[in-house]
């Protein structure tokens, strides 16, 4: 993965400046996305950022604010996006295992579109909705029964935790039906993430649109709102290629086009995390030693797997390295290194065989690719070290968006 030159001297101002391990996001990556993504998908489509991919408060903000809806699936979520200030009316809400408690905020707070994913969950919502005396919009998340290949993570078309077989709607549609404090809006389908291919993507909204238009028919619904799922990838490792979004534009226009002629009516909803903010992010560590063990060269760091666990191979069934530049004092020929961090365990590995310039304590490492899943999905509090300093680049001017020790929901920055 290419770094300009410029950006380089960018990201070794913020490591000198805020001091490593550091987390540096380039809001001008983002915004570039969004605006893709925008070029490229048909008009009835409602883009959804899934701030699981980075919830930090600052950034979900200048999403937001450049137009995209949120997707969430957790309280701490939630909190995040009304500290961004988000309106609910614009906020997409689901996940398999919704407390009580949970679902009556946000019927509390008028959450347009709430998913469930389960029987139980929808005669919950009734309950909850007829305590409030209201009658609450609620979507059903399908599992489809068919599989599409293409997805490196599958949350469809097999058993899984998540949604209603596509057998057993029938049974969601008439348990809606008698429940006098529920209404059907919407129906939604996730099939899975990291898909490089167009063709795999468009497959996803046929199929769903498909079932829609089925059951539509079959229960004579009336719907809000349609859920394309999305599962955009970013190429991380060696040999995968971008996914072509002109591409998907033209297999999936001529699609989406009749959808929209025949259902003017209905919203069409999809989501995307990893696309929008993984290439805008660098996690910025600096070698402590170097040494040899073994006939094999170590280069520790002074951040690790607790801070990237995705780095490490968390969430992968095979370890393979994420991109990685340094920028070194040294010139030599170059060596193999494994790239190991601070922590008392094996595991702690950020690259391993990463062919680099000769390293000396003191040298820059930068994982590239790291803004999605990389802080928020790693055991920050592991052997008790400090969070990384997060720092969003907007207009090029850094600003800290996160602190060592801010755990919780970060503040909000400006």
């Amino acid at each position: 993965m290419f770094v300009s030159s410029e950006r380089g001297d960018r990201l070794r101002e913020c490591a000198e400046r805020f001091g490593t391990p550091l987390y540096v996001y380039d809001f001008g990556v983002i915004r570039e996305r969004l605006d893709s993504l925008r070029r490229h998908l048909h008009p009835s489509v409602s883009l959804f950022y899934s701030i699981k991919a980075n919830p930090n408060t600052t950034i979900v903000r200048h999403i937001y604010e450049a137009g995209a809806n949120l997707e969430l699936c957790s309280p701490l979520e939630l909190d995040i996006a009304l500290a961004a200030g988000a309106d609910p009316r614009r906020i997409l809400y689901v996940g398999p295992g919704k407390t009580e408690s949970e679902l009556n905020r946000l019927l509390t707070l008028g959450v347009q579109y709430i998913v469930a994913e389960s029987l139980q969950e929808l005669e919950l919502m009734n309950r909850l909705a007829g305590r409030k005396g209201v009658r609450a919009d609620v979507g059903v998340r399908f599992n489809p029964k068919a599989a599409i290949h293409g997805a490196r993570l599958k949350m469809g078309g097999a058993a899984r935790q998540f949604g209603i077989d596509e057998e057993q709607v029938a049974d969601a549609v008439r348990l809606i039906e008698s429940s006098p404090f529920l209404r059907l809006a919407g129906l939604h389908a996730y099939y899975g993430t990291r898909i490089l291919s167009a063709e795999t993507v468009a497959a996803n909204m046929a199929y769903i649109l498909g079932f829609a238009e089925r059951a539509m028919a079959e229960h004579a619904l009336e719907l809000d709102y349609i859920g394309l799922g999305g599962g955009f990838g970013v190429p991380y490792y060696e040999g995968e290629a971008p996914l072509n979004l002109p591409e998907l534009s033209r297999k999936s226009h001529g699609l989406l086009e009749l959808f929209a002629e025949k259902h003017p009516g209905i919203r069409l909803l999809m989501e995307t995390g990893r696309y929008v903010v993984a290439e805008s992010g660098t996690y910025l560590t600096r070698v402590l030693y170097t040494k040899q063990s073994q006939g094999k060269w170590f280069a520790v760091t002074d951040g690790g797997t607790n801070h990237h666990a995705a780095a490490g191979g968390a969430g992968s069934l095979m370890r393979r390295n994420f991109p990685v530049r340094a920028w070194t004092r040294e010139s030599g020929e170059p060596r193999e290194y494994a790239i190991a961090g601070p922590l008392c365990t094996p595991g702690d590995t950020l690259g391993d065989r990463v062919t680099l310039l000769p390293l000396e304590p003191g040298d820059l490492i930068g994982i590239l690719a790291s803004g999605a899943y990389g802080l928020t999905m790693s055991p920050v509090l592991f052997l008790s070290h400090a969070l990384p300093r997060e720092v969003l680049l907007l207009d090029e001017k850094p600003l800290v968006v996160r602190e060592k020790y801010e755990y919780a929901v970060p503040a909000l920055r400006s």
